[in-house]
């Protein structure tokens, strides 16, 4: 005779197994994910909050009279010139970015491992050494003016340890 009474319990099988592990590796890079896309906003943030301290520093010097008159020959518009070429593979593990802009505005320079910012000089030139990551780079130069306009242009740069 059979007794009704007993529960028989199935034992997980492989493919269950192999789910569960899924919904835990897909539910890791979520959280992965999250947590630096909270990193990258917070420096996005950073960028903006020092960019508008050196703004009202900028036009509290201008109220002042201690802001100098536009050269003669300047441009007027804003403008972006990158002298550092795009798509560069390089061994070295920093990238020196330069190029030209209107004196008196701000540069804003993100790359994969830093933020940067900085006025370029009288001429409105201006160079920075950002930090590549290993393997592709995708680096971001903006050029601000007080009022808030802008330009942006990208550079691409691989960093490799491998020999070239």
């Amino acid at each position: 005779m059979y007794n009704n009474n007993k529960v028989f319990t199935i034992p997980p099988s492989c493919a269950t197994l192999a789910l569960m592990k899924v919904r835990k590796e897909a539910t890791v890079a979520v959280i992965i994910g999250l947590v630096l896309g909270l990193i990258v906003v917070g420096g996005v943030v950073r960028a903006r909050q020092a960019l508008q301290q050196m703004q009202k520093e900028n036009s509290e010097a201008s109220s002042v009279g201690q802001s100098g008159p536009t050269p003669l020959g300047a441009p007027s518009g804003l403008f972006l010139t990158i002298e550092t070429p795009d798509n560069s593979v390089s061994k070295d593990a920093a990238l020196t970015v330069s190029g030209k802009t209107l004196a008196g505005t701000y540069v804003a320079i993100t790359g994969e491992k830093g933020e940067y910012l900085i006025v370029p000089n009288s001429l409105g030139s201006f160079s920075q050494d950002v930090t590549l990551a290993g393997g592709a780079n995708t680096i971001t130069i903006t050029v601000y003016q007080a009022d808030g306009t802008h330009v942006a242009k990208t550079l691409n740069a691989v960093y490799t340890t491998a020999g070239l």
